[in-house]
């Protein structure tokens, strides 16, 4: 199995909430997909997390490339996000 985990900090917005919530996709070989709003008020704290679990690396390459997943990407993440970090490992 693997897990693929994404942390942003959202960029400053007055929509900032809203648009962390809106990070959500369902592609079929997603096994399991969460994602999570942080309460934590530290500096070294992130604003979302994303985690999700893949049987295979091909299948999370498979998700990776997806159309409906680059979409979001492009809609709902990358103009609104200001740091992104990512771990991928099997378990």
């Amino acid at each position: 199995m693997i897990k693929h985990i994404v942390m942003w900090r959202m960029a400053e917005s007055e929509d900032k909430e809203q648009r962390a919530k809106d990070i959500k996709s369902k592609i079929d070989v997603l096994v399991n997909i969460e994602v999570g709003l942080n309460f934590n008020d530290t500096d070294a704290a992130s604003d979302v997390v994303l985690v999700s679990e893949f049987e295979t690396k091909e299948d999370l390459n498979t998700y990776q490339n997806h159309p409906e997943h680059k979409a979001v990407g492009a809609t709902y993440v990358r103009p609104y996000v200001a740091e992104r970090r990512v771990c991928d490992y099997e378990f």
